[in-house]
């Protein structure tokens, strides 16, 4: 069976950390958002939650960082980060899924590394804190580096999300698949704070409209002046490729300096 449920989503921590500091309206137009996905997830009554996020020195560093990983714990502890206000606790797993997917990549030539220890951080936990409060589905988190150079291109992002999307068709299991990441943002740079707007707009359009050639083009170059938050885009171009079938519809999308993201919403049916 194909996945059941798809889509991308913003993870800046101050969505929980601090969810009073952007306009109230836009907060929960936002909030407003994930309730949507959230129900739209559930009336497909997923037994598994694929999340496609990336690594924020969480479970890797310089001396070994991954292009992609995907985790094969029977749980997962998480968050790390006790300061943005998601309760801390285990998430359980399922490893045997995991091992079927690392298996159908490494046969169409994409070698993913896996790691039995992983730890969840604010990337994977912002969008299961509304997608899956309670936390009563198996995940499998799939971490993607968009945090320090080499990364895997848009193009290999892309070509992983369609080798994922052969191997879940082929599955019994009903999977939910969820992005996040993006869209542009500069943490911690001296441009910090900085939002481009215009290409999170631009970037969301050739998402919808499937110009699969341009979205898959970005260079780092590109996107490192929109801000080097800005690499997360691969979790998106990576589910680009798992629903390239599928029709994306935005539900969100606002620049919110207060948390210093451009902050998006999109759901595949």
């Amino acid at each position: 069976m194909p996945m059941v449920f798809a889509c991308s989503v913003s993870h800046t921590p101050g969505i929980r950390a601090w969810p009073d500091a952007p306009d109230t309206e836009i907060k929960e137009q936002l909030y407003k958002g994930f309730s949507v996905l959230r129900k739209k997830m559930l009336a497909t009554e997923p037994e598994t939650l694929l999340i496609i996020s990336s690594e924020h020195f969480t479970n890797f560093f310089l001396d070994c960082m991954p292009a992609f990983t995907i985790g094969q714990a029977k749980e997962y502890f998480g968050p790390v980060e006790p300061w943005i206000k998601i309760k801390q606790g285990t998430t359980i797993g399922d490893p045997s899924l995991s091992k079927r997917l690392l298996d159908a990549c490494y046969k169409d030539g994409i070698e993913l590394a896996y790691s039995h220890e992983m730890k969840l951080d604010h990337g994977t936990m912002i969008p299961l804190s509304f997608l899956d409060p309670t936390r009563e589905l198996p995940i499998i988190p799939l971490i993607i580096n968009a945090m320090t150079y080499p990364m895997p291109t848009q193009k290999r992002c892309y070509e992983l999300g369609k080798t994922l999307y052969k191997a879940l068709k082929s599955e019994k299991k009903r999977v939910a698949v969820i992005a996040a990441g993006g869209l542009s943002h500069a943490p911690g740079e001296h441009t910090h704070g900085k939002i481009d707007a215009q290409f999170d707009r631009e970037f969301i359009r050739l998402i919808v409209e499937k110009d699969v050639d341009t979205f898959t083009s970005f260079t780092d170059e590109e996107l490192e002046s929109r801000g080097l938050g800005t690499h997360e885009i691969r979790t998106w171009v990576t589910l680009a490729g798992v629903a390239k079938d599928l029709k994306a519809t935005p539900l969100f999308y606002e620049p919110i300096p207060a948390w210093a993201t451009g902050c998006g919403l999109l759901c595949y049916d």
